[in-house]
């Protein structure tokens, strides 16, 4: 047995209880997570994807030549284009075309407005438009409500004279002295929509702009198809996956922790758990031996020395107390690990404790690695022999202790 084995199994001892409780919460842990890892592994709630319905709306326009040029013959329609000539093609016309789909049912009837809007707005820093300092709209054409199917289509004319629309911009700046921000005009769509679809019921209002700039070539920044969609989601309770890993993870935590509990019992009532007073003492002893480490040289004595009378010291502790006190070394054998202080003709003894059946070659490498610069090798005895030579009468210690 090694010394942290020793170590752990006095601790268990010491705390035996506290050891149980932490063994049968661990046992727990690992039975109730296996549990719910294969047997019960739960449920989650996914949001899916219902029924949905959308709505597309898009601008479509035109503007015919009405006066001659040399490059267009009166009558020709100029459509889609991003400008017009204001000269030859002051009208425009425009068409905005409105339906919607639907992935079960629906029956919907949608009103839309059409209105000029003109009206001068502040920019910030960005370049995005804030509140107007002015704006006046006007109605541009009549007022329609339509039922629709999914899948039909509703069109709203409006036609917008361009040149009016400038005459007018610049009779309000004369109106007002002049004007601040931005003059901006536009073709705005507003579309109520009520009803139902997929057998939801639909009340909303959605509104579309076309941007028209004014000038000898105005400008229309046609958006393009444009689509709102409507998803209705419904929440679905799902069962989770089993996870092979924690369940494998749980069962080991649970097989451990109950074998280590069943040693420890076992141990327990045999009266084999509790470190013997032996294995306690070899503790001490390697705990002493590495406190001291500094004190203690592992030189070989020559047979002479045994020739000493002999005093045993009840533990490495003290024999290092002598030692200092007397202003010694402790010498280790190197081979046996015995403990020698030699002083007023005495060799002063501790022969540190073994625990019987085990060989502890641990130790014995502790020992080899203690070695270091501290180890002497001797080749003679002339060192120790000048230490004994001249004590044939032996002075008395300076401390009484027991002569073995």
């Amino acid at each position: 047995m090694t010394d942290r084995n020793i170590r752990i199994q006095g601790v268990v001892a010491d705390y035996f209880v506290v050891v149980v409780i932490v063994l049968l919460v661990l046992a727990s842990v690992g039975a109730y997570t296996g549990y719910i890892s294969y047997v019960n592994p739960g449920t989650h709630v996914e949001e899916r994807r219902g029924a949905s319905w959308a709505t597309t709306a898009e601008f479509e326009h035109a503007a015919t030549v009405s006066k001659p040029n040399s490059v267009y013959d009166v009558g020709t329609a100029l459509e889609d284009r991003p400008a017009y000539f204001s000269a030859i093609t002051p009208v425009l016309d425009g068409v905005f075309v409105y339906g919607y789909t639907a992935s079960e049912s629906g029956d919907l009837v949608v009103d839309t407005r059409s209105e000029l809007v003109l009206q001068s707005v502040k920019r910030d820093q960005t370049g995005s438009a804030e509140s107007p300092y002015w704006q006046i709209s006007r109605t541009i054409d009549d007022p329609e409500e339509t039922r629709l199917a999914p899948g039909e289509t509703i069109n709203t004319h409006f036609s917008v004279d361009v040149n009016e629309l400038a005459n007018k911009s610049s009779e309000i700046e004369e109106e007002l002295g002049g004007t601040i921000g931005t003059t901006q005009s536009f073709v705005r769509v507003t579309v109520d929509i009520s009803g139902t679809a997929n057998g939801e019921a639909v009340d909303k209002t959605e509104v579309y702009t076309l941007p028209v700039g004014v000038g000898s070539v105005y400008t229309v920044s046609n958006p393009g198809e444009m689509t709102e969609e409507y998803v209705a989601t419904q929440q679905v309770v799902v069962p989770n996956e089993p996870d092979p890993l924690m369940g494998t993870l749980s069962a080991i935590l649970f097989v451990l922790s109950l074998t280590a509990l069943g040693v420890i019992v076992v141990k327990k009532q045999t009266g084999s758990l509790e470190p013997t007073a032996s294995e306690r003492e070899y503790l001490a002893y390697r705990e002493s031996r590495s406190d001291f480490d500094e004190w203690i040289n592992r030189i070989e004595l020559p047979s002479s020395a045994f020739d000493l009378p002999m005093a045993e010291a009840a533990s490495l502790g003290d024999l290092v107390d002598f030692a200092i006190d007397t202003n010694n070394s402790v010498l280790e054998d190197p081979h046996d690990g015995t403990y020698y202080v030699i002083h007023s003709g005495y060799l002063y003894v501790y022969d540190p404790p073994i625990i019987h059946g085990d060989n502890h070659t641990d130790v014995d490498e502790h020992r080899e690695s203690d070695a270091g610069a501290d180890s002497v090798p001797v080749s003679s005895e002339s060192w120790v022999q000048d230490s004994v030579s001249g004590l044939t009468d032996h002075t008395e210690p300076s401390r009484e202790t027991d002569s073995s």
